[in-house]
């Protein structure tokens, strides 16, 4: 199981902060489908990289199977994301130089 509560995500910006995420708790459970919907802008992508443990978020606790991610080693994480999570994107994100079988590795 992951579970984000309370997460915010800021970003530094000349003369102040943007403010990413505020707030957000979700729960996701074994075997459950998920998708995220809304404006571009609204935060999605940074939704998926906490989700993902791609980002850390500037304030609450992202847990995975009971842990709090801060305390978990990266190779675990990297592990949990191989292994049990999967991303479908808006575009491919294929690089053009390389073989349609070494965007696939």
């Amino acid at each position: 199981m992951l579970q984000l509560k309370d997460i915010t995500k800021e970003y530094p910006v000349a003369g102040g902060v943007v403010h990413a995420l505020r707030g957000i708790s979700i729960t996701f459970r074994k075997n459950e489908f998920v998708s995220i919907l809304g404006a571009s802008g609204c935060g999605k992508t940074t939704l998926l990289n906490m989700i993902a443990a791609l980002d850390r978020p500037t304030g609450g606790t992202v847990i995975l199977d009971g842990k709090n991610l801060k305390h978990v080693k990266e190779s675990a994480v990297a592990s949990f994301r191989r292994d049990h999570l999967g991303f479908v994107f808006q575009d491919f994100n294929l690089l053009d130089t390389f073989t349609l079988e070494d965007n696939i590795y």
